[in-house]
């Protein structure tokens, strides 16, 4: 494994309302770079809070204050994405996983949102959830008696509302740019349109990062190196994503699960595995099927997992007791993108994918195999 390949892998350190929360490796570094940014300069640097001279403080105090705010902007940040997760949710949205990396985070959502309202509401959830966190730590500042608390609930505050305006930003993917496609996809009745508009403005948006970052870093009134390059490093990275969005909105429709799948075969959870094996795999060849009760998902078999089971255990064994119990990357909508079908069935372990509609009923069925086969044809 790559050093590369190793500081994308994410870690699961929480769940949250039944929500994965992940962090990749890289988020320690940031982690640790904001904790000798912050204690640095509290240890060097005399800070002004109002009224409030706050002088250098001992290098222990100044590590610790580090550690507690960068702890505290984090714990923000995921407070932010939480905000996205739960408001999609509340639009009928399943939430796939809540990722924590070092330019932020990312609430990703299993479908697109069906209107221009919910796309707004999800949208703005985040920047209101910064506002609120910004006014009860600049309260906590205010109200503080000892100076280091003050100085942590001000930084903290501050972070926040930073985090508020900039995800404001008018410029797709960030949180203003969404609001943004949300008004022009309500005004147009295109998301399609929308979607491009907003990726260009994101375009200009990480285009006058990266320029301001690079005068931050050059100029002789600023010489703020870091800064500047942080800026830099901010705007390749929307950059990035921005000229994505702006390419697939060209392109033809954005291919979907419901463009590829196949009718659903389902198992009953009873069914013997001597049964399955003898009557029912011979007839459908596939490496995976799912189990279900009248529509209801109980869970997918895997042959590579019955590999494992013994042959006496056959006759006994039923599908319930060696299928995978349903869990959020085995089941998407039928409107998920075949994008991120085909990244869950990379990492799910079966390599398939049951296909549920808004209830949860099961109406259809997608395999890696089908999706190969599919891109050949074309």
């Amino acid at each position: 494994m790559s050093v590369r390949d190793f500081y994308k892998q994410k870690i699961t350190v929480a769940r949250v309302y039944g929500i994965p929360v992940r962090i990749d490796y890289r988020w320690f570094v940031v982690f640790a770079l904001s904790v000798w940014l912050i204690a640095s300069n509290l240890h060097t640097s005399p800070l002004e809070i109002g009224t409030m001279h706050l002088p250098p403080v001992a290098r222990f105090t100044a590590w610790m204050l580090g550690v507690i705010t960068t702890a505290g902007l984090f714990l923000s940040v995921f407070g932010h994405e939480l905000s996205h997760a739960l408001m999609a949710r509340a639009e009928g949205i399943e939430i796939e996983e809540i990722i924590l990396h070092p330019f932020g985070g990312l609430a990703r959502l299993r479908s697109q949102p069906e209107s221009p309202g919910a796309e707004f509401r999800i949208a703005i959830a985040g920047p209101a959830a910064s506002f609120v966190f910004a006014v009860l730590a600049f309260v906590g500042a205010w109200f503080g008696v000892y100076q280091t608390a003050v100085t942590v609930f001000f930084l903290v505050g501050s972070g926040n509302l930073l985090l508020a305006i900039f995800n404001l930003f008018p410029g797709y993917p960030l949180d203003g740019g969404r609001v943004l496609r949300a008004l022009l996809w309500r005004r147009t009745g295109d998301i399609v349109q929308a979607t491009r508009m907003a990726g260009i403005c994101g375009v200009l948006v990480a285009g006058t990062l990266i320029t301001f970052g690079i005068y931050m870093a050059v100029a002789p009134s600023f010489h703020a190196y870091f800064m500047g390059l942080w800026s830099v490093l901010v705007g390749l990275f929307l950059l990035d994503a921005a000229v994505s969005v702006v390419r697939q909105s060209q392109s033809p429709r954005t291919a979907i699960v419901s463009d590829a799948m196949s009718p659903p075969f389902a198992l009953e959870p009873d069914l013997l595995v001597s049964r399955f094996i003898d009557e029912v795999l011979p007839l459908h060849r596939q490496t995976a099927f799912t189990v279900a009760s009248n529509r209801r998902l109980h869970g997918i078999i895997s042959l590579q997992d019955l590999k494992s089971l013994p042959r006496e255990s056959w006759r006994v064994k039923r599908a319930r007791d060696v299928m995978r119990p349903i869990a959020p990357q085995m089941f998407v909508t039928q409107t998920t993108t075949l994008r991120h079908a085909r990244e869950l069935m990379q990492t799910n372990g079966v390599g398939s994918l049951a296909i549920v509609d808004q209830k949860g009923d099961l109406i259809g069925f997608l395999q890696s195999g089908t999706l190969r086969a599919r891109k050949k044809r074309r």
